[in-house]
């Protein structure tokens, strides 16, 4: 979205008409298509499955407040950043918040992609210190994968309830045979 951003501002420096409309075009046209799916509903989503279930309705009161407020800040803030910045300065700006923001998701933000509310319980129970080394953590993996297109291993950060019961039925596998050495060992 900061790319998109940078070429709509980048775009008012066109000598031409018709370039600053094409590249203004292109620039928001481009940010609406990565924000749509993204940036613009997730922050509901998250905010649905984040809240436990008896603060849930106050967490998604709160969240939506927040949205609206910060809708709000942008709103009035913008001409007065086009008159201090100039256009391209404005959505320069506003290009280095998203970068900005995109370290502090990547920090602070846990994945709730494939979890069950019950699971949830589990991710947010991490310290934030772990959860922002393991996002850290995440950088290099990202650069092998979408950008060396390798193939890394990834780093599991939360134990499935899927795996615990595996490794405490093969614990009770392994206690019986123990249990049924013993027995026989006693009556021998």
């Amino acid at each position: 979205m900061a790319v998109c951003l940078l070429i709509t501002g980048f775009s008012f420096w066109s000598a031409t008409e018709t370039g600053r409309v094409t590249g203004v075009s292109i620039g928001i046209y481009l940010f609406a298509i990565f924000y749509s799916p993204g940036a613009g509903p997730v922050p509901f989503t998250y905010s649905a499955e984040a809240f436990p279930l008896y603060i849930r309705d106050l967490g998604m009161s709160f969240a939506t407040a927040t949205t609206w407020f910060w809708n709000f800040v942008l709103s009035i803030t913008w001409p007065s950043l086009v008159l201090a910045f100039q256009p391209q300065g404005a959505f320069g700006w506003y290009a280095a918040w998203c970068c900005i923001m995109w370290f502090l998701v990547l920090l602070f933000v846990r994945e709730t992609k494939g979890k069950t509310l019950e699971e949830l319980d589990q991710v947010f129970a991490v310290p934030l210190s772990t959860h922002a080394a393991y996002g850290l953590r995440q950088i290099p993996y990202g650069f092998k994968k979408f950008v060396l297109f390798q193939n890394p291993i990834p780093e599991e950060l939360y134990a499935s309830e899927s795996d615990s019961e595996v490794s405490s039925s093969q614990g009770d596998g392994r206690a019986r045979g123990e249990m049924m050495e013993d027995v026989e060992n006693a009556t021998a």
